[in-house]
């Protein structure tokens, strides 16, 4: 998947929810997505910041957002992915 995907998939959560929570990480990820296609951060920050995302994540992994925060995981698994690859 591109990181156009991946990005479309975090707008996924982020419209698929009303938790707070997770709309705040997923706004966070692409967020960080832009600064880092933008110039802003470089490749080991940017991973570092979606593993941070990653971790936040988990800990607020409710049963009513399960499935969503599945969703967003794989999103964020993707792109540091796609970090690692540059």
């Amino acid at each position: 998947m591109s990181v156009e995907q991946h990005q479309q998939q975090l707008g996924e959560c982020f419209h698929g929810t009303k938790d707070p929570t997770i709309q705040l990480l997923a706004d966070q990820a692409n967020n960080y997505t832009e600064m880092m296609k933008a110039g802003q951060i470089n490749r080991d920050e940017y991973v570092e910041l979606m593993e941070d995302i990653q971790r936040q994540a988990n800990i607020n992994n409710s049963v009513d957002h399960q499935q969503l925060l599945i969703h967003m995981n794989t999103a964020i698994n993707g792109l540091i992915s796609l970090a690692k690859l540059v």
